[in-house]
């Protein structure tokens, strides 16, 4: 419970208890809750956080993906509250940023629970924008009415908060955050190593001058200052919300896991974070930290409306402590519309190229989807699974042999929510075909698929072939990706370099069944 500690009386403080979306969904939350909001491009990730700014500032704004907030309000709001936040002139008037309010005004606002301009003693949003200026050079407090503290003014009060933050840019990039306070009547950010401070008097002397010399913050580029406003945010903001759009933006993948880890390993109490970001690295650093608050929500868009599915942090746990996961690519199947996992890179390689050939003859320039790779069939489950549990459409391209092999198929239809049990007679009649003349058939459905299977058992494979397409089960037709053309007998690595140094993969007559097979993944 924050309290000012000359008041026993709880300060003024809001956070969210739930979110209700206009698809239905309801979200709940703790005063200490960190939200993710994920999906693919226009997928409503920044407008969830438009329409949560605006329902604090006024409940009854037009919002188009969030429906209702339910806010708890705590605290008495008096005039104590802005007491280093604003400044006040001598006829009474409150500065928050360009407005002048009086206290009465804000006083009502606060009493009916509809913040409207007080909003903004109580949410921070941080946009691509504000993120290159709010660690630029400023005014040191009290120069102007209408500057409120910031950032710097804090770092300036404190050295153990400066060398938490120098640390941690430090981790980014390998240079250190100095605070200048001898720099008139402004406080800036140096980049660089830190000097030594040695002796009294003469050594604060040689110290800043030596500071001085130094770039300055506002000199470095995009992804410093972005990387440094997030981590001066983060340990100097005393607002209860904080909306941060894209922290990414501008940052490498390894920043943007640091970033990731920051904002789950912060030690903050009631404090919200609303998140909406295009990458994984973020969310890896967010599970790395272990954070038992953390939610992670996708958001399919499907014509106009946002469909919302929350992942807890239990669940996203679960996923986490699976090695095959934690260290591959599967998070970013989050940003796309569909994910299509392979047994191996190289079936990635040639199914991508035939699907690009065919976007380029039908002039669509991308359908967004990710191919990803399991090392072998046995993984598959894993990976499907994950990708459903996180609500990813997600496709499986495993080779035709895995119908001779029971327990992994069965394991991978239940990944897929396919029950098996119910193909008992189907598949019986494939084995025992497969099984006929001493399994003579076994040897040969590996490189031909399932046009070896006769009789009964040919017609049985397609009945089921249709029950796996309607999930996502998209079992090699041809037995092995090296079947689409027998004519190219290497192995496949070389066999999938020379396909694609052919060139014309759309007009290759020797890759029809490819094109089909991929048409209908397209399709799916």
């Amino acid at each position: 419970m924050w309290r000012n500690k000359n008041d026993k009386k709880e300060r003024p403080s809001i956070y969210i208890k739930s979110i209700d979306f206009k698809d239905g969904t309801k979200l709940d939350l703790n005063p200490n809750s960190i939200v993710i909001f994920t999906g693919a491009n226009n997928c409503g990730k920044s407008q969830i956080l438009r329409d949560i700014e605006a329902l604090i500032h006024d409940s009854n704004s037009e919002t188009i993906v969030v429906n209702k907030l339910n806010v708890e309000f705590k605290g008495d709001l008096d005039q104590s509250f802005f007491k280093g936040k604003i400044n006040i002139d001598e006829k009474g008037y409150y500065y928050i940023e360009n407005y002048s309010l009086l206290y009465n005004q804000l006083k009502e606002n606060w009493d009916s629970k509809n913040l409207y301009y007080l909003y903004r003693m109580f949410v921070s949003r941080l946009d691509t924008e504000e993120r290159l200026i709010s660690s630029k050079t400023k005014q040191l407090y009290g120069q102007n009415r209408y500057e409120k503290i910031n950032a710097l003014n804090k770092l300036y009060n404190s050295n153990e908060l400066e060398d938490k933050i120098s640390s941690l840019f430090y981790e980014g990039f390998n240079q250190e955050l100095i605070v200048n306070r001898r720099y008139g009547i402004h406080v800036a950010l140096h980049v660089g190593e830190r000097p030594k401070w040695e002796g009294e008097r003469d050594g604060e002397s040689m110290y800043y001058r030596t500071v001085n010399s130094l770039p300055l913050l506002d000199s470095q580029g995009d992804g410093m200052r972005s990387f440094a406003s997030i981590i001066l945010d983060a340990f100097t903001s005393d607002f209860p919300i904080t909306l941060i759009d894209e922290p990414e933006a501008f940052l490498h993948p390894p920043q943007a896991r640091i970033i990731g880890k920051m904002f789950g390993g912060q030690e903050i109490n009631n404090r919200q974070l609303f998140i909406s970001t295009h990458s994984a690295e973020v969310i890896n650093g967010l599970l790395d930290a272990n954070n038992s608050d953390t939610n992670v929500i996708r958001i399919n868009r499907n014509n106009c409306v946002n469909n919302i599915f929350c992942l807890n942090n239990q669940e996203i746990q679960e996923l986490w402590r699976n090695p095959i996961l934690r260290y591959s690519n599967i998070f970013d199947g989050l940003f796309h519309k569909k994910v299509v996992v392979c047994e191996s890179d190289y079936d990635c390689l040639f199914y991508k190229a035939i699907l690009d050939s065919i976007l380029e003859n039908t002039h669509i320039s991308t359908l967004d989807i990710m191919f990803t790779h399991c090392g072998g069939k046995a993984r598959m489950k894993d990976v499907v699974s994950a990708l459903r549990a996180l609500n990813v459409p997600v496709i499986a391209i495993p080779d035709f042999d895995i119908i001779d092999n029971k327990r992994q198929l069965s394991q991978l239809c239940k990944s897929f929510g396919i029950k098996i049990e119910e193909m008992e007679t189907e598949l019986n009649k494939i084995y025992d075909c497969i099984n006929s003349n001493n399994g003579e058939l076994r040897r040969l459905i590996k490189n031909n698929g399932y046009s070896v299977l006769k009789g009964e058992s040919y017609s049985a494979y397609l009945e089921i072939e249709k029950i796996f397409y309607k999930k996502g089960l998209f079992i090699v037709p041809v037995g092995e990706l090296e079947s689409f053309d027998k004519s190219n007998e290497k192995n496949k690595k070389d066999w999938v370099y020379s396909i694609l140094e052919r060139g014309n993969l759309n007009e290759d007559n020797k890759l029809n069944r490819a094109r089909e097979f991929i048409q209908k993944i397209i399709d799916f």
